[in-house]
């Protein structure tokens, strides 16, 4: 599974209560899911726990694509590998 399908995956399955729709690495989280600053820790936190890593809360600062999750962590953890 690509770090792409993995971050979808991870995102879905941290949503619940919001209304669902296809993620696509064009997803906008903040007017497409509906996420708020909140919902945006509780998918830091579930992706650290994906990849078992640490992200500062300042890295995803801007974020607002699924694409853009997966650049910082392809930037911030180029060592990510898929499982």
């Amino acid at each position: 599974m690509s770090l792409q399908d993995r971050v979808i995956r991870t995102i879905e399955k941290n949503l619940e209560g919001k209304e669902r729709t296809t993620i696509t690495p064009a997803t906008d989280l903040r007017h497409d899911l509906g996420v708020d600053s909140f919902a945006m820790l509780i998918i830091i936190n579930a992706l650290e726990d994906e990849f078992s890593i640490t992200i500062a809360e300042k890295d995803f600062i801007g974020i607002a694509h699924v694409a853009d999750i997966v650049a910082r962590l392809q930037q911030h953890y180029p060592d990510l590998k898929e499982p």
